[in-house]
């Protein structure tokens, strides 16, 4: 995609593609043109589908791939490892384990944290028990987990399908809480954490596409319930002793800290060594060195088989590879591994697992049918994307894309009509999508900027990089869903918001309220009035934020002495642990006391500078704010995110009235201005 001309709103642009990068396996699209462009100048490109590759040739790729300078400077390090069949093509690191000490990467043994491709091996050992009758893929999950609760009303079963698919419907996926009566010697049992975080079926089961690191916990704790043994020991006698993944562990211990790779933030500072959460982590806590992960690979690729060792028959193999949930025609899920990227598959079939952890991010794929498989984990958060554009080099590289297109599917602007609407994410609801007919074509605005989607099908659509979309109709046959660049997760189309009977829609505030309660920002879903000129509380604004995020509110005790029993409490402590709010000097937050201006100001900085990495602005104050909160509302101010009741002088400084309190009409703009600037509305 070509940059877009820098204005005011570009600052939160780039703030919603860090939410959308920062949302798990939220691969970006583009690539280094400069890195791919000096690859193939060191190695000339194969013909797509040639079916034998040389050690030399991958090797020749991939170091000429990370010498150039775009890739070598974000770089702290990286573990890349191909295979084909029974050989090991590459295994090797790039850059360093430790750049203080300049420790180099030992693929045999340096350790990383593999973060979600964890979920293979756990979905590995789910079909392992399937293969062997001791688990019924059709089966109810509560006949394997009797003592989790799991409210349901939807009249279907979440099975243990829906888990391997992430089609479970479950109302949340990836908030959890830990209270202190779980923790047992220092540890997080994982039945404790799975019981005190069930969640409740709000979709039905098998309807929608939800990325869902809680139905890999399940798992890992369906096969300890199943197996008679902790989850950590099936996975050694099964999985990592046949498979001689001699380093690989999901406990921590004093060697796995020892050979672990040193994780880096954005500004390449190191990251001190933390624990999983629970402690043994089915979904993400996967420790393990090149040397294994290449072994894991080669059994996916020879059907289950590695030496003489077996972990799965030849058709449960063949099984898990296949698709199990699409969008249109668009593959997205097998039974643990997931297809993304599409438009850098070209042509080929490719499934693949990645993952993100603080100061880790990998990526793991196969070609079944080229019998190729590949890894890539690298230990800064700052060289995150390397791992997806390294992927998109090595496709084009070694199968580059045949020509032709897909054919065209005429719909008139009628027909594109019913594709009109908003769309939020059904995993982090401040993804937005705005989506408008067009002539013959959808006109579509999200994080990743404007888009053009042509037809390609009655409910498939593809955009002018290539990259494909899916719709998917209800019952009725309205459209309801739609899957595009938020590829974790199918977004909701949402429904026209009643009217208020306090807002009109002659009201400056109006069109500003009302996309905030179509995102159900305020939590009044069914309210008739707005009270737009009434000021809103401290825990009111506060509680927007977590409610934006999809996160369930946190049931830790409040580190407020005054939110102990407040009906916003778990949104306060979401937006606490997030460093968004800090409270005052008594240790209280004054939940119910009206929010000012500035301390508004401050708390959605915190939220864009400390949590997603936004940069300051400059603006031009009539009215200085306090020391604390002057960075602050010099950002709301130079990002326009505000209402009409800032306004300027002939100077062109903004009048934000720091001190007044916050109404709740101004608060609707401030969210408003936010999620409409990051997605270009």
């Amino acid at each position: 995609m070509k940059p877009k001309r820098q204005s005011k709103s570009r600052t939160i642009r780039v703030l919603a593609a860090s939410v959308l990068s920062a949302s798990l396996l939220a691969f970006p699209v583009d690539i280094h043109a400069a890195a791919a462009k000096s690859a193939e100048v060191a190695v000339e490109s194969r013909h797509a589908g040639a079916p034998v590759l040389s050690s030399n040739e991958v090797k020749a790729f991939a170091d000429a791939y990370f010498a150039d300078p775009q890739v070598s400077d974000m770089l702290a390090g990286a573990l890349v490892v191909v295979v084909q069949d029974d050989k090991v093509l590459l295994n090797t690191g790039y850059g360093y384990a430790d750049l203080e000490s300049k420790k180099k990467i030992d693929p045999d043994r340096t350790l990383f944290r593999m973060a979600s491709i964890s979920k293979s091996v756990t979905a590995t050992a789910v079909m392992q028990l399937v293969e062997n009758g001791k688990i019924d893929l059709k089966q109810n999950i509560t006949e394997y987990m009797p003592d989790v609760k799991i409210p349901n009303h939807t009249g279907a079963p979440v099975t243990v399908e829906h888990l391997l698919t992430h089609t479970t419907g479950f109302d949340f996926t990836d908030s959890y809480s830990v209270p202190p009566h779980i923790i047992q010697k220092g540890e997080i049992p994982l039945a404790d954490f799975i019981r005190v975080n069930a969640p409740a079926v709000v979709r039905t089961p098998g309807e929608v596409y939800r990325y869902d690191n809680l139905a890999s916990s399940m798992q890992g704790y369906i096969v300890q319930s199943v197996s008679g043994e902790p989850f950590e020991n099936y996975i050694k006698k099964q999985i990592f002793d046949p498979m001689n993944m001699k380093h690989a562990a999901f406990r921590m211990n004093d060697d796995i800290i020892a050979n672990l790779a040193t994780g880096y933030n954005v500004d390449q500072q190191p990251i001190k060594p933390y624990e999983n959460v629970p402690t043994i982590a089915p979904e993400g806590g996967m420790f393990a060195s090149g040397t294994d992960m290449a072994n894991f690979i080669t059994a996916h690729l020879n059907e289950g088989r590695f030496g003489s060792a077996r972990i799965l028959k030849k058709e449960t193999t063949r099984l898990m590879h296949k698709t199990h949930y699409d969008a249109a025609g668009i593959p997205l899920t097998s039974y643990g591994f997931e297809s993304f990227m599409h438009n850098s598959h070209n042509g080929q079939t490719v499934i693949g697992k990645g993952g993100d952890l603080e100061g880790y991010h990998s990526w793991l794929w196969l070609l079944p049918d080229q019998n190729v498989g590949g890894l890539i984990v690298v230990n800064s958060d700052k060289s995150a994307s390397i791992r997806s554009e390294f992927f998109v080099a090595f496709m084009d590289h070694f199968y580059p894309k045949k020509q032709g297109s897909e054919n065209s599917f005429p719909l008139h602007q009628e027909q594109l009509q019913k594709f009109e609407g908003l769309y939020r994410s059904l995993r982090t609801p401040i993804i937005a999508t705005q989506v408008t007919a067009g002539q013959g074509e959808l006109l579509v605005n999200d994080a990743m900027g404007e888009h053009k989607l042509k037809p390609v099908g009655p409910l498939r659509f593809v955009d002018e990089n290539g990259v494909p979309a899916a719709f998917k109709e209800d019952d009725n046959g309205d459209v309801a869903y739609m899957y595009y660049t938020a590829i974790d997760s199918m977004s909701e189309k949402l429904p026209n918001p009643a009217p208020y009977n306090d807002v009109p829609e002659e009201n400056p505030y109006a069109k500003d309220i009302y996309f905030a309660q179509s995102l159900q920002a305020f939590g009044d879903k069914g309210q008739s009035s707005f009270r737009p000129d009434e000021p809103i509380t401290r825990a009111e604004f506060v509680s927007v934020i977590s409610r934006l995020a999809g996160m369930k509110p946190s049931e830790s005790v409040s580190i407020f002495k005054d939110m102990q029993g407040h009906p916003l409490a778990g949104y306060v402590q979401n937006a606490a642990d997030m460093g968004a709010v800090i409270g005052k000097t008594n240790q209280n937050f004054e939940p119910d006391q009206p929010i000012t201006r500035q301390e508004a100001a401050v708390i959605i900085w915190r939220t864009a500078h400390h949590a997603l990495g936004a940069k300051a602005v400059p603006s031009k104050l009539r009215t200085k704010p306090a020391a604390w909160a002057d960075e602050a509302v010099q950002f709301m101010v130079g990002t326009g995110m505000h209402g009409p009741e800032v306004t300027k002088d002939a100077n062109g400084a903004a009048d934000y009235r720091p001190t007044d309190n916050l109404l709740r009409k101004e608060a609707a703009a401030i969210y408003a201005k936010l999620i409409q600037q990051a997605f270009g509305f």
